[in-house]
């Protein structure tokens, strides 16, 4: 647990399932930090910001809104600047936001991978400069991202020692192409572009952006299990309360950078394998 400074987090696409529920698990508990709702429509994101103030008036925390679609890069810009103007430093930046369809076709494939991708990256990107000396990046992932789950084309070319960003973002560009081997395992699993999404996601964590933070700056990818949400559905195993616990485990880690451990996946409290 942390001192009584205040932190800042931001955490996005918050105004329902996972990002909601840590919210809430962050208001409930007495480490104070000034909390960021962000959602990509206004009117949902300011209902459950009032929810959540009304719920937790004696917080020792706070939250407040700003509305953020990160498929938007003009919303994107617009909460940077907002950022910028009001002097704010993000310690905690969570990268909630995310989508998923059990059937698609190539159009949506690509959606997909812009969401949870080519979005996620250009976010965070433009924030860095906004993150504290020892902020945390949370990359939140599914066991799905793993290499395993994914085809011999798509896992080759992420294992490729000669990869670049710019080669992983012309792997995002071809997703259908480079998924088209994707090992489907219905009915658990069907679709191929949200597996691939979370293993660029990761594979862009791990090998690129590490090495864009500074010295005592972290990163983890947090996998917060099968949860029952909008996205996990109802046969997910894990309640939203259950599902933050990794994510607010490694919030509440220390603001120093544990080289064992940084840049980590991290599942159940857990390290386990890329």
């Amino acid at each position: 647990m942390q001192s009584s400074q205040r932190r800042t987090i931001l955490i996005t696409g918050a105004n329902k399932g996972i990002g909601y529920a840590t919210i809430e698990k962050l208001l409930s508990e007495s480490t104070p930090y000034d909390i960021i709702l962000t959602s990509r429509d206004v009117t949902l994101g300011e209902k459950a910001t009032a929810i959540l103030q009304e719920k937790y008036p004696n917080s020792s925390s706070t939250v407040t809104y700003h509305q953020l679609d990160q498929n938007d890069y003009q919303s994107v810009d617009n909460l940077v600047e907002w950022i910028k103007n009001s002097n704010k430093k993000i310690d905690v930046l969570v990268n909630n936001a995310a989508v998923r369809q059990s059937t698609t076709d190539d159009e949506y494939k690509k959606l997909i991978v812009k969401t949870n991708f080519v979005s996620v990256v250009n976010l965070t990107e433009k924030l860095l400069p906004y993150l504290t000396e020892d902020g945390k990046i949370l990359q939140i992932t599914s066991l799905v991202g793993q290499l395993a789950w994914q085809g011999e084309i798509l896992r080759k070319a992420l294992t490729d020692p000669e990869l670049t960003q710019e080669k992983l973002f012309e792997l995002a560009n071809n997703i259908v192409e480079v998924t088209k081997d994707f090992p489907y395992n219905p009915p658990f699993f069907a679709e191929s572009s949200y597996p691939a999404s979370k293993a660029l996601q990761n594979t862009y964590t791990r090998k690129f952006l590490l090495g864009k933070l500074k010295e005592n700056q972290q990163v983890y990818v947090v996998e917060p299990g099968w949860v029952q949400t909008d996205m996990g559905g109802t046969r997910a195993p894990l309640t939203p309360e259950q599902g933050v616990d990794s994510i607010w485990y490694v919030i509440n880690l220390p603001f120093k950078r544990d080289p064992e451990l940084n840049c980590t996946l991290i599942s159940l409290r857990k390290v386990v394998e890329f």
